[in-house]
């Protein structure tokens, strides 16, 4: 995503996207989308057919219901504590007051928080330092189950075409409670992605207001 001059109600979804997009085929299995994912430090991604069709959308919360209707699928019922998130990091602030840093770029993990320091420092903080909400950190991935991608993905994601207005975007995450919206060409190819983070990035970065 660039960040422009024009008007906020001149812009459309093509100059706020982020084009590189991490697809993942609905025949993937299981264990290889949780390493992709991992390893690009994203929470979801869209899930495509082989013509490249977007039919859905994995995310960590896909998996945490995995994770809850085969709890013992690692053959360890109760893992060995503490278990910490590997992108947590403890953080002194400027007041001295120690809280605990997500090292994830913002929008990433939706338990992020982004706090403002007594100094007007600004961090994105673990507003559930005791949890570990990508369970793939913890698992060991080559035991996950080898079913493929399409049997757990949210179907029916929430798409849009490259000159949706900023107005729209912003309303159509609001209406589904989502964070990211899939942008797809003429054959509902996934070619972006825009996040609420993209949308603050634009609002902060221009000139112009909403009319």
């Amino acid at each position: 995503m660039s960040i422009t001059s024009r008007p906020l109600e001149a812009m459309t979804a093509t100059e706020l996207m982020s084009p590189n997009v991490i697809r993942l085929p609905a025949e993937m299995p299981l264990r290889d989308a949780a390493r992709l994912l991992l390893r690009n430090q994203i929470g979801g991604a869209p899930v495509v057919d082989k013509q490249g069709k977007c039919v859905g959308v994995f995310s960590a919360f896909d998996f945490l219901h995995l994770c809850e209707v085969r709890a013992d699928f690692t053959g360890h019922p109760s893992p060995r504590l503490p278990i910490t998130c590997l992108f947590q990091e403890k953080h002194t602030t400027l007041d001295g007051k120690e809280v605990t840093r997500c090292t994830l770029p913002p929008g990433v993990c939706p338990i992020q928080l982004i706090q403002e320091g007594t100094e007007g420092e600004r961090l994105v903080i673990c507003s559930q330092p005791h949890c570990v909400l990508v369970d793939w950190q913890v698992v060991d991935v080559e035991k996950l189950p080898t079913e493929e991608v399409r049997e757990f993905m949210t179907p029916d994601p929430v798409m849009a075409k490259p000159n949706t207005p900023l107005r729209v975007l912003a309303r159509m995450m609001i209406d589904a409670h989502i964070h990211r919206i899939i942008i797809v060409d003429e054959e509902q190819r996934p070619i972006g992605i825009v996040s609420s983070t993209d949308l603050l990035a634009t609002l902060a970065g221009s000139n112009g207001a909403v009319s």
